[in-house]
């Protein structure tokens, strides 16, 4: 039969495959999640096994996190172009042989090369941004709870990789837990990119323009024009976004890193951490479904005050565990953590895309990206050194409760409520 005479696809067909799609950008996510969070205890393997300060370890992920969300321009202008599957076969490429790289490095150098800048690239170029491209262009309603479904995989991505690395670590050290991790990205990431990812060329939600552009806040006019880069950048909104992101995601990463270190510090043994960090990403996971599905229902304000909430109560016991401390406490820590943590991957594509959807979207996406990575990155290090100086993480821990506080004034100024859901892509 040829391609004239093809019946048009019924819709329940349509409609199963964006959520297959869905299924395979959280696959993507878990794998992402995993190499991303497993730092936590590759810092303390490589403090263990050079003596490096907690500084100079940490510049190695503080540049990984830099870099990724400066990579984050690049993926998503080279998505717009090429499309989000050629982006994700590349990058699972590259971020297979970065990893087996780090498994072979000698020097904090060798490191600083092989995962801060390679590893980064081949993570931007198969998590956030070419996801976030790809279901914010299928989906017009459920988004929120798409995108929130498919971050969900970063909860089950820290809940497998961060216990499996510490395991790996225990019985064959950190080289042999790089290693493992190259082998999980090559065996994943490849088969998503080249078989599922073939599904991004879905017909439009609704007919007609595959991406319809949502007027800019405060217009009502049909024929407002498209977004690009520039005019994103001169907008109240872009810089109020970005700053939501940056104060919100510098604690996250801040503690998501150094947690492990902290936690071991206060006398609590290496795998009980590596499980409580397992049981966050656990929690993590109807956390991101149900702060996206909300999202289609509650004003989005709402939604980072209850996140930033959590984060701040989860920072609070964190600061008072100590050698004595219950093991409650740390179970505290992990649910209040994993579902306020929660909302800044949930909730970053869907403000991003309420505010800025449309054929550019890929490279606004990355440049704010970019902005909200540098923060995490500045904040990461900034711990570390406060660490050498003090003796203890307890300033940088009690400086991201300020900053998760600023993070909710950000996004109320910005008030995404102003643009109703069904105007968006």
């Amino acid at each position: 039969m040829t391609p004239e005479t093809n019946p048009p696809e019924s819709a329940p067909s349509i409609l199963r495959r964006r959520w297959g799609l869905v299924a395979a950008c959280s696959a993507l996510m878990t794998i992402s999640s995993g190499v991303w969070y497993a730092a936590s205890v590759f810092f303390v393997a490589l403090i263990r096994e050079f003596g490096w300060s907690y500084a100079s370890t940490a510049s190695i992920f503080s540049l990984f996190l830099f870099l990724y969300g400066a990579w984050g321009i690049l993926v998503g202008h080279l998505a717009d172009r090429f499309g989000p599957r050629r982006v994700v076969l590349a990058g699972g490429i590259i971020l297979s042989i970065a990893l087996t790289a780090s498994g072979s490095a000698r020097a904090l150098w060798h490191l600083c090369v092989t995962h801060g800048i390679l590893s980064s690239l081949g993570l931007a170029a198969t998590s956030y941004v070419p996801v976030s491209l790809v279901l914010t262009r299928q989906f017009r309603e459920h988004r929120g709870l798409a995108l929130g479904t498919a971050s969900a995989g970063a909860g089950i991505g820290i809940l497998i990789f961060v216990p499996l690395t510490q395991l790996f670590i225990d019985r064959w050290g950190w080289r042999a837990a790089f290693f493992a991790l190259a082998a999980f990205t090559a065996s994943v990431n490849l088969p998503v990119g080249f078989f599922a990812l073939k599904e991004t060329r879905l017909p439009p939600p609704e007919g007609g323009r595959p991406y319809p552009v949502p007027p800019p806040p405060g217009h009502t006019t049909r024929d407002a024009p498209e977004w690009t880069l520039t005019s994103a950048m001169r907008s109240r909104e872009f810089w109020l976004v970005t700053a939501t992101f940056v104060f919100l995601n510098s604690p996250t990463q801040l503690v998501l890193t150094h947690h492990v270190a902290h936690l071991i510090e206060m006398g609590q043994s290496r795998m009980l951490v590596a499980g409580i960090v397992g049981l966050l990403g656990l929690f993590s996971i109807p956390g991101k479904i149900g702060w996206g599905f909300l999202s289609d229902r509650w004003w989005p304000e709402l939604i980072y005050v209850a996140g930033a909430g959590c984060v701040v109560a989860a920072i609070l016991i964190l600061v008072t565990i100590g050698p004595t401390s219950s093991v409650w406490s740390l179970y505290g820590y992990a649910v209040l953590m994993g579902f306020g943590y929660a909302v800044y991957p949930a909730m970053t594509p869907i403000i991003s895309g309420r505010f800025f959807a449309g054929h550019k979207f890929g490279i606004i996406l990355g440049t704010l990206n970019t902005f909200y990575q540098a923060g995490g990155a500045a904040a990461l290090w900034l711990a570390g050194y406060a660490h050498d100086l003090t003796g203890s993480y307890r300033l940088p821990f009690l400086g991201s409760i300020l900053s998760a506080t600023l993070a909710v004034g950000c996004v109320w100024l910005a008030a995404p409520r102003r643009i109703p859901p069904q105007r968006v892509v």
